[in-house]
């Protein structure tokens, strides 16, 4: 079961849900970034999943960068990108200190609001990470607090490594459909390994059960294609430094 620990971002303390599955490693490691709703049931599902799969997960609290008092309505005005990629160094740091994690196996995931930090921890800090998936993830082309542009940005796509893996509900209106297929076309156009998947009959949210808009199908095809991938791409040891 996830479980809670007390977690050092820079010169932040704060928490991160942590994940370990049986057994000794070296094993690949994935950092969660999690969505709007922060460090809840759904991410520790989230995390439980990643560990019966056979990887080390930890989710680290993005949340730490809110004054005390404000909610995460009003996240935007106080949690930047530059922000969101540390919490992710943060986070394969801590896997890498791990023994039973292989350092050169990492990847990063996320729904939602993470998977629009996916994409941007996927450009901060492109030599970690063998692979990123991304569940739903809007707002790429829609600019944070902070000094860095969108995320979609033709410069920041450009520095991408790993291949990505994308979920998208076409009922989805953050991303939308159009949004989906602007990404994909720049991606294509940097030459990015990619591959995204489409469900026709599912909106944002689908892969929480926990929600509101869970669609069974399209959270079930899209988990294992994501355990797939994860396996194609960090479930061996490799080379690379």
């Amino acid at each position: 079961m996830a479980m809670t620990i007390e977690f050092k971002i820079g010169d932040a303390r704060t928490t991160a849900l942590v994940a370990l599955p049986a057994g000794e490693g070296p094993r690949g490691g994935v950092v969660l970034t999690f969505h709007r709703d922060g460090l809840d049931d759904f991410t520790a599902w989230h995390c439980d999943q990643i560990a019966a799969a056979g990887f080390a997960a930890i989710a680290p609290n993005h949340y730490h960068a809110l004054p005390p008092g404000v909610s995460i309505e009003d996240r935007r005005e106080y949690i930047t990108d530059e922000q969101q990629g540390a919490d992710c160094k943060a986070g394969a740091d801590w896997l890498i200190a791990n023994a039973n994690v292989d350092r050169n196996r990492l990847a990063v995931l996320g729904p939602c609001m993470g998977g629009r930090t996916t994409l941007v921890a996927l450009e901060a800090n492109p030599e970690l990470w063998k692979c990123g998936c991304i569940w739903y993830g809007g707002g790429v082309f829609r600019k944070a607090a902070g000094a860095l542009p969108d995320p979609g940005d033709f410069a920041l796509l450009q520095r991408v490594s790993a291949p990505i893996s994308g979920f998208y509900g076409d009922l989805d209106t953050h991303p939308s459909p159009a949004d989906v297929d602007e990404l994909d076309a720049r991606l294509t156009k940097l030459g990015k390994p990619h591959v995204f998947y489409r469900y026709p009959t599912a909106d944002h949210g689908f892969l929480n059960a926990y929600g509101k808009k869970w669609h069974r199908e399209a959270a079930t095809q899209s988990w294992r294609l994501a355990v797939d991938f994860l396996n194609q791409h960090i479930g061996a040891k490799t080379d690379r430094t």
